[in-house]
């Protein structure tokens, strides 16, 4: 997500009165931000009807970040309610009228009104440090807020567990063993954009032009059906345009004989499942097809299809496309890394102490008392095991 919106609903409202000009709109409400404290918009636009405020992004709002987005639209709607914003406009999938279109409830334009600049170019915001502004409190303030509620709630004896604590939790063995279908659609999408930026540098070729297994074909068909699992119908067209402009060749976007004919399919299945009665979403959900109208694949198969190789699972750090072998790898590296962290030494530093326990127990050991395996393990608090493995190799 690359920008916040929030739409103003400027003719149910008597703060703007009906002889008022658009641009005298745009300085109330330039105005309105100064007085308040908000900061001003990047762009203000005319959405055929009413106004849309938007902000930029430097850069996109990770996944993670989007319950912090729903609170800072709602804490928007009330700072912007005596211009008449739109309450029910909070969740991050709205879909906002594109500039140079136009509105099919009036057939008036959509406009730019305004747009703030900072060195030629319109202003953006880094969204940590935009919510800190405009939202009453802090995430660090949130978090010891958290932390005081938990130490609260252990003092009675009870137990309360912290949404990052529980995420900790979800992300053990790589990210893998508590991962919904949700989460893992969505990891796939962000494998393949990965894949995209550090195998192709950004851009997914034609085969015919890299010589790899897969193509814009492939990948736009792997991730749209990914995209349908977890994007409703009415949304989902939009979400695989945007996602494909961001890896795939503009020529293989634009054409509509590409993109939209091979995604073709996938929009009618979606389409026939938001057109569902009741009754038959309810079975459907009973019978576990609840997504009947989404292609899914797996693991594997995808791996195979997109021609993913071992090095590119570890060499990009891949979340979800990795195969059973560096599934392994990853586990023995968390395993051994937890040792570590428990103070477990290396193997080659063990045995190295072992030796040395066992040459000093016996340059020292008393000739009335007899050696045994036994006796030198209890004397160097090591195993009979140790004790057989190490005669074993002096004597070969």
């Amino acid at each position: 997500m690359q920008s916040i919106a929030k739409p103003i609903d400027c003719y149910k409202t008597e703060f703007f009165p009906d002889w008022m000009t658009r641009q005298q709109k745009v300085q109330s409400i330039l105005s309105y931000c100064d007085d308040n404290l908000i900061p001003v918009p990047s762009a203000i636009i005319s959405s055929g009807r009413g106004i849309y405020l938007k902000w930029y992004w430097a850069s996109p709002i990770p996944r993670e970040a989007v319950g912090r987005a729903v609170a800072l639209n709602k804490q928007l709607v009330s700072l912007f309610a005596p211009l008449g914003a739109d309450p029910a406009c909070v969740d991050v999938s709205r879909i906002l009228r594109v500039v140079g279109t136009l509105n099919s409830k009036n057939n008036q334009p959509v406009e730019l009104l305004h747009q703030t600049d900072r060195d030629g170019h319109a202003i953006t915001y880094v969204f940590d440090d935009f919510a800190d502004e405009v939202l009453p409190y802090s995430l660090e303030q949130i978090r010891e807020w958290r932390e005081a509620q938990k130490e609260r709630y252990e003092a009675k004896g009870q137990v309360i567990h912290l949404a990052r604590e529980k995420a900790r939790e979800r992300l053990k063995a790589g990210n893998r063993k508590a991962c919904n279908r949700f989460d893992w659609c969505w990891r796939v999408v962000e494998d393949i954009r990965t894949i995209a930026d550090k195998k192709y540098g950004g851009v997914i070729p034609y085969c015919e032009e890299s010589g790899h297994v897969a193509g814009p074909d492939m990948y736009a068909h792997i991730g749209a059906s990914m995209l349908g699992n977890i994007i409703p119908s009415q949304q989902l067209w939009p979400e695989i345009k945007t996602w494909a402009g961001l890896i795939l060749p503009a020529s293989y976007v634009n054409d509509k004989r590409n993109l939209l004919a091979h995604s073709s399919t996938l929009l009618k299945k979606a389409k026939q499942v938001a057109n569902m009665t009741e009754e038959e979403r309810i079975r459907n959900e009973e019978a576990g097809l609840n997504r009947k109208g989404a292609y899914r694949y797996k693991t594997q198969t995808i791996i195979d299809r997109l021609g993913i190789t071992s090095d590119d699972m570890r060499n990009f750090n891949l979340k979800v496309l990795i195969d059973k072998d560096e599934k392994r790898r990853r586990d023995r590296e968390n395993t051994m890394h937890k040792r570590r962290e428990a103070g477990v030494m290396e193997r080659a530093e063990w045995l190295n102490a072992s030796n040395n326990k066992i040459a000093q127990a016996l340059s020292t050991w008393p000739n009335e008392k007899k050696l045994t395996q036994q006796a030198l393990a209890d004397a160097t608090g090591l195993s009979v095991r140790t004790i057989r493995s190490h005669c074993k190799k002096h004597v070969e």
